[in-house]
């Protein structure tokens, strides 16, 4: 079988890894005119190490990342509300929390895979379905065709566009800024930190030896320009009096450096798939970060898609296997990560109280059963 996947991200790379296991043909098609140091941080929960044990490329991520030991969740003024010990879920499950940056993940599928079977510059412009086959139409003018098209580009997925272009993006209510720090303060190593305000929120997470990846959400429309001057000054107004070490990130974040974007995602829809074409990670089921679990999914996904089509006896029972095992986890991680988006972003202050206190009040095992559906899921052992 050969497979022509659309997008050479996280989600496409993890396909086409998945799918030599296999002994499928993948060739991966990305838009962008090279790889590149781009993006921010990630975080990889059990549930993807797992699959990327699976894969072969586990002790590459550990070694390229941070992993992930405690975490904690605070107020603006530096109150603990939650403590949470990762090295005990990795105890329990039997696989790390790592955090990496995305540009080190991308190089280390990339290069996992056998060389020409991820081709840069190549924008999908169109797709033409055939009896038995698929055509995709790219923007210098070339075709390729292959038994089965993977729509793995992105949440404004071209795919998507062509095949369903009836699903809508949903906004979150609220923006986030990003970026990737070298520091040595030993606040902002040591701990995984996620810190809540008043409609705004930010978040620490080491990335390796030396560097931190911290977030930033703020309640506002959508839409909002600015130069990356002022993208900083508008941080620091919001930020600057928060609790350390959130000041000192943003001060040591070149401005031309920080990342802007609204946060969107999609309501679970279906299908994912018509005839020889189907969708994956955030093409089919985009996410909020508020779980940290959008990687996570693609990943998953990778592995069942191609697992589905190695095993099943056609592509149409491939397809149907593909998204029942994945429409009702996804769907969850979805809304859950939703909510709490919804709870994280209240601005109120009175909201902001009661919330805070329901969030110290409520028992650690309500924590940690969330914590485990999410990140204790398997799809390898399956």
């Amino acid at each position: 079988m050969k497979v022509i996947i659309i997008g050479g991200g996280i989600g496409g790379l993890c396909t086409a890894l998945a799918m030599r296991t296999q002994g499928i043909d993948p060739v991966i098609y990305e838009r962008a005119a090279e790889p590149g140091d781009v993006g921010a941080g990630l975080m990889l929960w059990p549930n993807a190490m797992k699959v990327l044990s699976a894969l072969g490329a586990d002790a590459a991520v550990i070694a390229a990342g941070a992993r992930l030991i405690h975490s904690r969740l605070c107020t603006a003024n530096g109150k603990t509300l939650h403590e949470a010990r990762l090295d005990e879920l990795e105890t329990r499950v039997g696989a790390p929390v790592v955090a990496i940056h995305r540009a080190a993940l991308h190089r280390i599928l990339a290069e996992a895979l056998e060389a020409g079977r991820l081709r840069f510059a190549m924008p999908c412009v169109n797709v033409v379905q055939h009896a038995d086959s698929v055509t995709v139409q790219f923007a210098n003018g070339a075709s390729d065709s292959a038994d089965l098209l993977v729509g793995a580009d992105g949440i404004r997925s071209t795919v998507r566009g062509r095949m369903f272009p009836h699903v809508q993006l949903r906004y979150s209510g609220y923006t986030a800024w990003r970026g990737i720090v070298e520091t040595t303060d030993e606040a902002a190593l040591g701990v995984t930190t996620e810190v809540w305000g008043m409609g705004a929120r930010f978040g620490i997470v080491r990335v390796d030896r030396s560097r931190v990846y911290w977030f930033a959400t703020y309640t506002q429309p959508a839409g909002e320009i600015s130069s990356p001057e002022e993208r900083k000054a508008k941080l620091l107004s919001v930020f600057g009096t928060w609790c350390a070490p959130v000041p000192h990130l943003l001060e040591a974040t070149p401005a031309a450096a920080i990342l802007h974007n609204d946060i969107y995602d999609i309501r679970s829809f279906a299908p994912w798939s018509r005839e020889q074409v189907t969708l994956l990670g955030d093409a089919a089921h985009p996410t909020t970060p508020n779980m940290g679990q959008g990687a996570c999914m693609a990943i998953e996904s990778a592995y069942v898609l191609a697992h589905a089509l190695a095993q099943e006896p056609g592509l149409p029972s491939a397809l149907h296997r593909y998204e029942a095992e994945r429409r009702a986890r996804t769907r969850w991680v979805t809304n859950t990560s939703w909510s709490i988006g919804r709870g994280a972003q209240i601005d109120h202050p009175a909201l902001c109280l009661l919330r805070n206190w329901l969030v110290r009040s409520l028992p650690a095992s309500m924590f940690q059963s969330l914590l485990w559906r999410a990140a204790g899921y398997d799809v390898t052992a399956s």
